[in-house]
């Protein structure tokens, strides 16, 4: 296990080590694990040092800060290949995601016991992203229903928009929907 926190994000080596320390709660492997990629045996690392790079910023200035707020978490998920997106998407072999999980500058997490809009809501207060979204989030089904996506755009890689979204159940059409701002399912119409 090296300790690589030191190294700049934007000289981050495309190859680390899975155990490798990437900021001072993280490894190198949680930028990359999937359950379904296992599963699948689709090989989920990464091909390209942006990638890393950009997944190794997203990992400090959002991961790293949310763990140190709010204890220990691991976060559902960062990096994806356009492979695992395609099977996560059922999606055919010549779709192309446009999904910034892909660039590495995005992740879902949850925070055990933590009402996941209060969660989207921190994140929105109190850290630089891109865009939020609270993903099927409903409070009837405990604290833990859903989960936030927070993408950040590494610098000199574009702007961070600050955009909030919420991927909600419209109760007219019974169906999953964006829509602008958080909330929680059965609460926004499309």
């Amino acid at each position: 296990m090296a300790d690589l926190t030191g190294v700049s994000w934007d000289k981050f080596p495309l190859r680390a080590a899975p155990s490798d320390q990437v900021s001072k709660n993280f490894k190198f492997y949680e930028l990359t694990a999937s359950e379904t990629a296992e599963r699948l045996l689709i090989d989920n690392r990464f091909t390209r040092v942006a990638e890393v790079r950009a997944a190794v910023h997203l990992c400090r200035n959002v991961l790293q800060p949310i763990r140190d707020k709010f204890g220990r978490f691991t976060p559902n998920s960062v990096f994806r290949c356009q492979e695992l997106e395609r099977a996560l998407k059922k999606k055919r072999s010549n779709w192309t995601s446009a999904s910034q999980h892909t660039l590495g500058q995005a992740c879902d997490i949850e925070i055990p016991g933590m009402p996941t809009l209060e969660l989207a809501d921190w994140v929105a207060k109190n850290l630089e992203f891109d865009q939020i979204i609270c993903e099927c989030y409903d409070p009837r089904k405990g604290p833990n229903s859903g989960w936030v996506h927070v993408s950040m755009v590494p610098p000199g890689m574009g702007e961070n928009r600050g955009k909030l979204t919420s991927y909600v159940l419209d109760p007219r059409s019974g169906k999953y929907v964006y829509v602008a701002g958080l909330k929680t399912s059965g609460t926004a119409s499309a």
